[in-house]
């Protein structure tokens, strides 16, 4: 087993993405077993502001003590890689649990979520997760649910893709289904409410078995669509919340603080979940930040003009300088012996608050101008639309990822193979094919060849790699075949090596034989000359052996 930074052994890879991968390791020198979460490079070692960058944003999560967040217990880089070490959860993450969870459950996973989100919240500045969903969310020995970053969350996120390149509104399917649909507007700021309507769309998929809006999450609702109930027999109380966290309008979204009491309250008193209450949200109201973070009226970070914004802001052109708007007001308290003084201060008071109304309207108005969709994008959006619209958002994912497949550089090569194949995970026809012929033994083929050396593959003399690659190339040819339609002629010719060598597969003469047959046919069918050609030799090659 190899060991990492010269102290962690890695026994098992338990997940990858296209900024990090998550091992479970050994700490060879307590023998404690831990995870390790190791991220693609995002500077060299000589790149101080770089790392300086990220050990200032990874140094928020290790300060971030709170009993449902899975605290790191140690950040570093070893080979421009910066990594961090975490308390390993054995039971992983909640995806297993989807359509499983019981109204008991899902009021816990509420509660012990909402919890941490508060507590993010309300640090100073506010901590924004971004990317809540059942992936990022464990169960630790205890039952607890823990908030964790094994996604990316915002901010390590915009620094990965300013120093790799990438580009990080390219995001997965998995997460732009839990999207909010403000996320899809022109002024696609971070706020609070964000993260309250991803975890209501986590918890209504924890229990129904299926997301509110599909694959496509806030993008249906920004176009029209109106919130389903959550079906089966839940508590009116459960529906109801849940209803509360997926509101079109941000500032209609119960705070982390109020989900937190109500799922205490109906984890206590479980008579109550038959009671649904009127949730006092918060308005939004206007408070004062230290001048110090803003930048004409914009948030800066406290950690230097390169960092990306860490304060939560509502659409800049409606807030005044030295404001943010959409933090609750602070509780204002009353006495119930008032003094005469203070009756008499009531109309000024009334006054006030005429202005303030009148003012508020004025700025709603505004927010609603600046964030509307065109006329016609009340309407629902239709199947044709999504459509288009997912299509378009691969496709530009992968000229991405492909135009970054000619770099001699191996670090930059991982990162964008990584992206492709979670690209190929979403079932992008063009991105199975680049995935399948990176692992697949293409004889003779310098393009491949040079695909597997950038990856640091073990090739033997004839450009063969290990057994663990073969397995991968078996998968991705099958799968590429199979999203063609049975007409990817390259891929059933790769393939064909494997049944008729039995690399990685028990030897299968017919089925190879079959897959070359088939690919002479449709390599002619598509003009095809020489790899029709290149097919043919290896048929007379087999016909005298």
């Amino acid at each position: 087993m190899e060991i990492f930074d010269g102290r962690y052994e890695q026994q098992q890879l338990l997940g990858k993405g296209a900024f990090s991968e998550v091992w479970k390791v050994r700490d060879t020198q307590t023998g404690v077993t831990l995870a390790l979460k190791i991220y693609m490079p995002a500077a060299t070692t000589s790149n101080t502001e770089g790392n300086d960058m990220l050990t200032h944003e990874f140094a928020l999560m290790v300060n971030a003590n709170h009993k449902n967040l899975l605290r790191p217990l140690f950040f570093n880089v070893c080979n421009s890689h910066p990594y961090l070490i975490l308390p390993y959860c054995k039971e992983g993450n909640i995806s297993k649990f989807i359509g499983k969870m019981s109204e008991e459950e899902a009021w816990k996973l509420l509660r012990d979520t909402a919890s941490a989100l508060a507590y993010l919240h309300g640090m100073n500045p506010p901590i924004l997760h971004q990317d809540i969903k059942p992936a990022n969310i464990l169960l630790d020995d205890n039952g607890n649910y823990m908030l964790t970053d094994f996604g990316v969350s915002t901010q390590v996120k915009s620094s990965l893709s300013r120093m790799s390149n990438q580009d990080m509104d390219l995001t997965s399917a998995g997460t732009i289904s839990y999207m909010a649909p403000e996320r899809f507007s022109r002024n696609n700021l971070p706020i609070m409410a964000n993260d309250i309507y991803s975890l209501g769309s986590t918890v209504f998929e924890m229990a129904s078995g299926f997301l509110p809006f599909g694959t496509d999450g806030g993008l249906l609702q920004y176009k029209g669509a109106e919130i389903p109930e959550l079906p089966g027999d839940f508590s009116p109380l459960l529906k109801k919340t849940l209803d509360d966290c997926l509101q079109t309008e941000p500032w209609q979204r119960p705070t982390a603080e109020q989900l937190e009491q109500i799922a205490s309250d109906a984890l206590q008193h479980p008579e109550h979940r038959n009671e649904v209450r009127t949730t006092d949200r918060p308005a939004p109201t206007i408070l004062q930040i230290p001048e110090e973070y803003l930048v004409d009226g914009k948030s800066k970070s406290v950690f230097g003009a390169n960092m990306r914004q860490t304060v939560a802001m509502s659409p800049a052109d409606i807030a005044p300088k030295g404001t943010v708007i959409g933090t609750p007001a602070p509780h204002i308290g009353s006495s119930s012996d008032a003094s005469v003084k203070s009756r008499s201060r009531l109309p000024i008071y009334l006054g006030i608050l005429a202005v303030v109304a009148v003012i508020g309207v004025v700025v709603w108005l505004l927010f609603l101008k600046s964030s509307a969709p065109e006329e016609n994008a009340t309407q629902p959006l239709s199947a044709a639309d999504i459509e288009a619209a997912n299509l378009q958002m691969q496709e530009d994912a992968y000229r991405n990822y492909l135009a970054k497949f000619a770099t001699e550089n191996a670090d930059s090569f991982k990162t964008a193979f990584n992206g492709m194949e979670a690209l190929a995970a979403d079932g992008y026809r063009d991105a199975v094919f680049q995935v399948a012929f990176t692992y697949a033994w293409c004889p003779k083929d310098a393009e491949s060849t040079r695909r597997k050396k950038l990856l640091n593959w073990k090739l033997d003399a004839n450009g063969l790699p290990d057994a663990n690659v073969n397995t991968q190339a078996i998968k991705w040819l099958n799968q590429s075949i199979q999203v063609s339609d049975s007409t990817d002629y390259k891929s059933m010719y790769w393939l064909s090596f494997y049944y008729l060598n039995s690399i990685a597969t028990q030897k299968d003469a017919a089925r190879g034989l079959q897959l070359l047959s088939k690919a002479h046919r449709e390599a002619l069918r598509n003009a095809d000359t020489d790899f029709a050609a290149k097919i043919a030799d290896t048929q007379n090659t087999i016909k005298k052996q």
